[in-house]
């Protein structure tokens, strides 16, 4: 999906037009109404962004009537306090192996470099006896996290919890997280490799792809969010590990598409009575090809809300 000059030059005009008027929320949120033969009441899919930061933090007021409309909140995995604790196992070492001996000494240094330039208190030395592809995805938002910035899909299972909605993941953490765990130590060595060249790049040219990425949720544009997902995951991953940027988009993206239409549908058909919340990244729904087609394949009707 490639975005054209004019979806571009209308997604940068209602942003800067929006950003003008001080925004509280997204312009128009990822909302999508579930309908279909069997399903007695609506439910919806709700794209979020797995950050926690100003406006995307908060909801627009179509999706906080669809939340409050809801009696089940699901997410990607469960946030609740138990399973986030379980998935400290799955992100650690725990072979008495170490990162600095599994990245060798340049990228090491790389690393080091990096991490000063967040916070002159960080090192690699404290992230030793995490996972170097968990390393990898970590880098770009641990700004952010030092911050204590609570990533929005988190936020909302929270919220559902003090409502007294019920809640339910959509996958465990452990399948969440079997992709990054099936990769071998080169392909994770090579996936914290390509971060950290995006990441000097990025600095380089003065450029903030996290913030480039809010600004594209917060417009509510799937076009853009899609280009600027696209941008950011090529720039990231490419030239001579491109074989591994495609394998973990697949990994990440399209299978776990596959994995959530396949659970939605059997959620529908055996709780129709109940109002279901599907929140995740908007990722999984802005694309044409995401899970909203592979729900309307199942016979549902999918329609935008605004």
């Amino acid at each position: 999906m490639i975005r054209t000059f004019a979806a571009a030059v209308a997604g940068c005009a209602l942003l800067c037009s929006a950003q003008g008027e001080d925004l509280k929320h997204p312009v128009k949120p990822l909302l999508w109404k579930i309908e279909g033969e069997k399903v007695k009441k609506p439910s919806y899919l709700f794209g979020t962004i797995h950050v926690g930061k100003g406006p995307a933090s908060n909801l627009h007021p179509a999706a906080v009537k669809a939340f409050a409309e809801a009696t089940v909140i699901h997410t990607e995995a469960p946030m609740d306090a138990a399973s986030q604790l379980g998935a400290a196992e799955l992100v650690m070492r725990g072979d008495g192996s170490n990162l600095a001996d599994s990245i060798g000494p340049e990228i090491r240094s790389q690393l080091d470099a990096e991490l000063k330039q967040i916070n002159p208190a960080l090192d690699s030395e404290i992230l030793g006896q995490f996972k170097t592809w968990y390393v990898a995805i970590t880098l770009p938002l641990l700004k952010l996290q030092l911050e204590g910035s609570k990533p929005l899909d988190m936020q909302l299972w929270e919220r559902a919890e003090r409502e007294g909605k019920k809640t339910a993941g959509m996958q465990t953490i452990a399948e969440q997280l079997a992709g990054f765990n099936s990769f071998n130590e080169n392909d994770q060595v090579a996936l914290l490799s390509e971060t950290l060249r995006s990441q000097r790049e990025d600095r380089e040219a003065k450029r903030d792809s996290i913030q480039l990425l809010i600004d594209a949720y917060l417009t509510g544009d799937t076009q853009k969010i899609v280009a600027e997902f696209e941008r950011s995951f090529r720039e990231t991953i490419k030239g001579e590990h491109k074989e591994l940027g495609e394998r973990l988009i697949k990994l990440v993206l399209k299978d776990r598409d596959v994995i959530m239409a396949d659970y939605m549908d059997a959620t529908l058909k055996k709780s129709p009575e109940e109002i279901h919340f599907f929140a995740a990244g908007a990722a999984h729904f802005a694309a044409g090809d995401s899970v909203r087609s592979l729900l309307e394949k199942k016979g549902y009707k999918v329609t935008r809300v605004e």
